[in-house]
């Protein structure tokens, strides 16, 4: 299953402000760099749930995660936050972030639903703020 990634408008203005001072001849210099870096940055990304990883197409290079690395997924403002192996995470925005948790939940049956985010079954706690029993009570 691929997932297109959100487009972003600022990046599209940049390209075309970059573009007009190509045009006006500003500092090909200055703009041509910039516009190569925005047309990269503006590149369309798409997440592959493969067999057993997820797979990040990006303009130049493509990221592969398998899932049982994958520790937690948490939507963010229209973005999933994937945290994976002991300390690494990637922000990613999928034009459709909740159908994208849903269809990561298929493929990782180690994360357990946790409202709009994915956990591990461990990870998790409930903590109780009762009063202590009364033999461990200090007098």
């Amino acid at each position: 299953m691929v997932h297109k990634s959100k487009q972003d408008r600022c990046v599209w203005a940049g390209i075309v402000l970059a573009g007009a001072a190509l045009f006006l001849h500003v500092g090909y210099w200055i703009a041509g760099p910039v516009l190569l870096i925005l047309l990269l940055c503006a590149y369309p990304q798409s997440y592959e749930m493969a067999g057993h990883e997820l797979v990040i197409h990006d303009s130049l290079t493509r990221r592969r995660i398998p899932y049982q690395a994958i520790t937690s997924a948490q939507r963010q403002a229209g973005r999933v936050r994937i945290c994976y192996g002991t300390a690494s995470a990637i922000v990613i925005a999928p034009a459709n972030a909740q159908a994208f948790v849903h269809a990561l939940s298929e493929y990782t049956p180690h994360l357990d639903r946790r409202g709009d985010d994915l956990m591990l079954r461990d990870r998790y706690v409930a903590y109780s703020f009762a009063a202590p029993p009364a033999a461990y009570r200090m007098n």
